[in-house]
């Protein structure tokens, strides 16, 4: 496919300010239609994308238009699902947002990917930064040992900035969970046996991941900060070590008595986050055969189960089994 043409379901500050700007700087991508509900957002959009654009106020003749090859669809969690599957159901490669929610939609989601033939990429961007592939490649040496903890912590000011209550303060922590547990998934590939969240109220704690064999992994978070943004990632090995910084793209490591440090730095990040960029550019190269998602159904249904867990384990303040099935 030499140019792919992309229509955008909901048109809101994070399509505008993150999608628009990594799709615009591939040069084989057109972007031709919005399905948006407000004039005053296909205004915006006329403005940012010119006037050759096709307009829609619902989503389902968006997606019926056989001239748009893949969506981008950005719109609040209660309405990803359902557009979605529509975008899947009409033969669209679809880019979305996690957190779906937990309903029959989106378990037949998972159900039709298999079936449309086409790209499902879920956008848990920090999975495609490089260094996450550098310290991969670290952790499958054989003298690094078995992985058996996997740490990440996320220091900001967001909350700070947020006028929530605490059940809005708890709920943001389920929903920032599919980016920050993601890496975790990354390395182990694998269904956490239990999980416990610690804190989600105060924006102050810790989720705790139990995996089998004894290994673990834990989401360090304080949102509450000086610190407008820190992400640090840590791996201890059976032999070994890896620390790294997941902004500035440095990492150090110690396998035994062999230690070093490098630097694999990631685009430049949008609105301060990093991989958007490698997140897009790998949802269109594998819409063109020259890549492959690494955050398709399979991975995603991992990371959903681990989303839901999380909430029951925030609504009994105790660390909750999660279904392996």
């Amino acid at each position: 496919m030499d140019t792919i043409r992309v229509g955008f379901i909901g048109f809101g500050a994070w399509t505008q300010k993150a999608y628009v700007p990594a799709l615009k700087e591939d040069k084989n991508v057109e972007l031709v239609a919005v399905a948006a509900r407000s004039n005053k957002t296909h205004s915006t959009a006329r403005s940012m994308l010119g006037e050759s654009f096709k307009s829609y106020t619902d989503y389902k003749k968006l997606l019926a238009d056989p001239n748009i090859d893949a969506v981008m669809v950005g719109t609040p969690p209660a309405l990803s699902a359902s557009a979605t599957l529509y975008a899947i159901k009409t033969g669209k490669h679809t880019f979305v947002e996690p957190p779906l929610d937990d309903s029959t939609t989106t378990k037949n989601i998972f159900k039709q990917v298999n079936k449309s033939g086409k790209v499902f990429h879920v956008d848990t961007e920090i999975r495609y930064l490089p260094i996450i592939k550098s310290i991969r490649n670290i952790t499958l040496n054989a003298d690094f040992g078995a992985i058996h903890k996997v740490t990440i912590n996320l220091e900001n000011n967001w909350a700070n900035e947020w006028n929530l209550n605490k059940i809005g303060l708890s709920d943001m922590i389920a929903g920032l969970s599919p980016w920050y547990l993601d890496p975790i998934d990354f390395m182990y590939r694998r269904t956490p046996v239990n999980i416990h969240a610690i804190g989600a109220e105060n924006q102050l704690g810790q989720i705790k991941l139990g995996y089998s064999g004894d290994c673990k992994g834990i989401w360090n978070f304080n949102l509450h900060s000086n610190t407008e943004l820190s992400l640090n990632l840590s791996i201890h090995g059976t032999n070994g070590f890896i620390s790294a910084d997941l902004i500035t793209g440095n990492y150090s490591w110690n396998i035994g008595s062999d230690s070093g440090s490098s630097n694999s730095k990631c685009t430049e990040p949008i609105l301060g986050f990093v991989g958007m960029r490698e997140s897009v550019n790998v949802f269109l190269d594998t819409i063109r055969g020259n890549s492959m998602t690494l955050s398709g159904a399979e991975v995603y249904i991992r990371i959903h189960k681990l989303v839901q867990a999380l909430k029951q384990s925030q609504a009994q303040s105790s660390s909750v089994l999660i279904n392996s099935k």
